[in-house]
């Protein structure tokens, strides 16, 4: 397929901003051409407040829909990015696999994993070139992790991520209009965002399997409950989130996740251990452990020079969305470091983890919680 790519945004809130952005730098480089903007809500495609992000933003001639299937019968289009809440996901990526169109879905792909395993047949009985926006994958530091990893046995994985309550804004959907939290802020609402755990922890968890290339096979998790009189406050997701997960090599992790409420400091720390070094995130990248037996107290080996810049910042959500570009029209599917596919393992990790604390924190395995009846009534939508 030729450059530019045609394309479209499904999803003109504070993400999908941030992708139109970046998606504007791939115009400007001629790799892709901006057909279309789908937003519900009419006021979030206009100019002027689309400028108060993007003050390089222009109109241009770009076509802009309130409604999906209206756009889908108007327009032509190489690939979608779909940047919605999770819980508000229908038929949209469905409808556009059916059409042979390419799919960027942002994370949670949805809240209820029944939806997004038709999504998944759907994508690939068309064999649809599909990516999920864990941009923390193209982070120069964590790729070169997972290059000194790869012929490695990950033994266990420690991380901390420390941060405050989601309330970062007013959100762009009116869910005070759809039986949702009064001040928009969705992402600390339980029923809209599945958890702190499901709408940001599965960074963190997707990312753990990114390092160690393998896939989660159980989890357990237990949760710190917020007190239901700050709920109307500050939202009803819990405090702090400890989970253990448990990889198909044999490896564990443990990751403790903590959102309190007038926190604005933010801190992270991770630890990964091999059969025989490990690893540490310092003012550069390093692995610890004897690298010549000869000479043993060269224990310190740099994997990366620092600094090391954010990794959920702006310049990998560009390499993400290039990546995905550059895959479909050179043909190169090794560019696109996941997929609507291999991305199930991570969202159903953390929707099992929910599960999990609401069961005392119980083991549950991922592939019954994925497939079996038994816990089907956590796989279904409870959305009319």
């Amino acid at each position: 397929m030729s450059s530019p790519l045609k394309i479209a945004i499904v999803g003109i809130g504070q993400r999908g901003l941030q992708h139109l952005e970046n998606l504007i730098k791939l115009e400007e480089n001629e790799m892709v051409k901006i057909q279309s903007l789908i937003d519900p809500f009419s006021e979030n495609l206009l100019e002027k407040n689309i400028r108060k992000n993007i003050p390089s933003y222009s109109q241009k001639n770009y076509s802009l829909y309130t409604d999906y299937d209206e756009f889908l019968k108007k327009e032509e289009v190489d690939a979608v990015w779909f940047v919605i809440p999770p819980n508000q996901h229908k038929k949209e990526i469905i409808e556009t696999a059916k059409r042979g169109i390419s799919i960027f879905a942002e994370k949670p792909q949805s809240l209820f994993l029944d939806q997004v395993k038709e999504m998944a047949e759907v994508i690939e009985k068309n064999e649809i070139n599909s990516i999920v926006g864990f941009q923390m994958r193209y982070d120069p530091w964590y790729k070169e992790l997972n290059s000194y990893l790869s012929d490695k046995w990950v033994a266990s994985i420690t991380m901390y991520h420390g941060g405050g309550v989601e309330s970062h804004g007013v959100k762009y959907t009116h869910t005070e209009k759809m039986d949702g939290p009064g001040n928009r802020i969705w992402t600390a609402n339980r029923l809209w965002s599945g958890t702190s755990m499901v709408e940001a922890g599965i960074h963190q968890t997707d990312l753990m399997r990114f390092w160690a290339s393998d896939d989660i096979k159980w989890v357990q998790a237990a949760y710190t409950e917020r007190p239901k009189e700050l709920h109307n406050i500050e939202g009803d997701n819990p405090i702090a989130y400890h989970v253990t997960y448990g990889f198909k090599k044999g490896g564990t992790a443990n990751l403790i996740f903590t959102r309190p409420a007038n926190v604005i400091f933010q801190e992270r720390f991770d630890y990964i251990l091999t059969t025989h070094s490990l690893i540490k995130f310092e003012e550069n990248l390093v692995a610890y452990g004897i690298q010549d037996k000869e000479k043993k107290s060269n224990n310190k080996k740099i994997l990366a020079k620092g600094p090391h810049e954010e990794p959920m910042g702006n310049q990998n959500t560009y390499e993400i969305s290039k990546s995905f570009v550059e895959s479909i029209i050179e043909k190169n599917e090794k560019l696109r470091l996941n997929s609507f596919q291999n991305s199930i393992n991570s969202l159903s990790t953390v929707l099992a983890a929910n599960v999990s604390n609401s069961l005392g924190g119980e083991r549950i395995e991922i592939d019954e919680f994925t497939n079996s009846p038994k816990f089907s009534k956590y796989r279904q939508s409870n959305l009319k």
